[in-house]
């Protein structure tokens, strides 16, 4: 770089899986190359490990306090990036010009050259959603209040899908043990998934959604299928319009949508859950130097005609090809273009006891618990130096064992 010229500047928006996977690859790809600097840009100063964030709103008060929970599924974006030339900035974003290349924010503007946006999902209208660090806090310490001061109570989750069926199994966990601890009878606190599908699991092969079905069943969890819930009050929530339903607790799993981005100067088209449309190399047409990775972006599947799953892999998957793109753009190659990856997922159902799904397999019980704890371990060795990882994994599996 020659004397006094300034940087180019490659900003990426959100430390969530896609944006950080984004940021590790071109610190990577970039690492000799003086001419470019990163910056990544989050609302906190961590990465929430979404995995864990059931697990973390189900932790017995008795046995795990609020800092170690937090340790499970908050993994500081310093560690990740200490020896990489990813510079973090935390704010909040206020709006993007893409026209002019700017960002700001609430406490300075960002220019940019090239721009990634990975930012995660935006909170549900309901009181207690499942989104954040602080909301699993929230329903945990909700939770135990409930429990301490009523001899019953009714928990409804809203959503049956892979957060709804796997919080569903953990908070059963959580109920049967503070009951226990504070003298209860747990069969006096009833918990009740409503989902709008026909089963668990909409969209994914029936044997699946059965398993889980079968299971959360045989824990006396009580499911409503085909129903939504069309108001919420104080104490109650309506079911169809018609049907209410007395409710201590509400915990919104479902309904995922992207975070409205504020652009200015521009319109861009986006589907029914404001995720942005997107060319095959995941930019957008008419600003080719503003990339859409995770969430936020409404990829579209050319094989199944359907937007593609927002899942942690999904996202991981994006964050790489992104990093890639920028890099070939930058050397004036021809963009990749993106093919969603193969599907699989494992979801924990209560105890030792998880799901495990691909083309070619499909694993439950124990066998599944233990290949999602090996998951674990894998994506904390992608972004962790390995004694920081295995400290990581082995304090998780200390404090989410008890869980079980």
């Amino acid at each position: 770089m020659k004397p006094n010229e300034e940087k180019q500047s490659i900003v990426i928006l959100g430390g969530g899986f896609a944006g950080m996977r984004a940021a590790l690859d071109l610190a990577h790809y970039l690492a000799s190359d003086e001419d470019f600097e990163i910056i990544l840009v989050d609302r906190k100063d961590y990465q929430t490990y979404y995995s864990g964030l059931y697990e973390a709103a189900t932790t017995e008060h008795a046995l795990i306090d609020a800092k170690k929970v937090k340790r499970t599924v908050a993994i500081p974006l310093d560690e990740v990036f200490a020896k990489t030339k990813v510079k973090v900035f935390k704010a909040y974003i206020d709006s993007i010009d893409l026209d002019n290349g700017k960002i700001v924010t609430d406490s300075r503007i960002l220019s940019f050259d090239y721009l990634v946006v990975a930012m995660g999902p935006g909170l549900e209208k309901f009181s207690f959603p499942l989104k954040s660090l602080e909301d699993a806090i929230m329903i945990r310490n909700r939770v135990e209040d409930i429990i301490t001061k009523k001899d019953s109570a009714t928990l409804v989750i809203g959503g049956g899908g892979f957060a709804g069926a796997e919080f569903a199994g953990e908070l059963y966990n959580l109920i049967q043990k503070e009951c226990h601890h504070h003298n209860k009878d747990a069969k006096n606190f009833k918990l009740l998934v409503v989902e709008g599908g026909t089963s668990y699991l909409p969209g994914l092969p029936e044997n699946v959604s059965r398993m889980v079905g079968l299971r959360l069943q045989s824990l006396g969890i009580e499911a409503r299928f085909s129903t939504l819930i069309t108001e919420a009050g104080k104490d109650y929530i309506m079911l169809n319009k018609t049907e209410r339903v007395d409710c201590d607790l509400l915990i919104w799993t479902g309904g995922v949508r992207a975070v409205k981005l504020p652009l200015i100067n521009c319109t861009i088209d986006c589907d029914k859950k404001d995720r942005v449309l997107i060319s095959d190399s995941l930019n957008l047409r008419k600003h080719e130097r503003v990339f859409i990775a995770g969430d936020t972006g409404g990829f579209i599947d050319p094989l199944t005609k359907k937007a593609v799953a927002q899942t942690a892999q999904e996202a991981i998957h994006q964050g790489k090809l992104v990093a890639k793109n920028v890099y070939r753009m930058i050397k004036a190659k021809p963009l990749l273009p993106y093919h969603p990856g193969p599907t699989r997922f494992i979801i924990p159902v209560s105890g030792k006891h998880a799901i495990l799904y691909t083309q070619y397999l499909v694993l439950g019980g124990f066998p599944g618990w233990v290949t999602r704890r090996g998951a674990d371990l894998r994506y904390f060795l992608s972004i962790l130096p390995i004694f920081k990882a295995l400290k990581l994994w082995f304090f998780e599996n200390n404090v989410f064992m008890k869980n079980d």
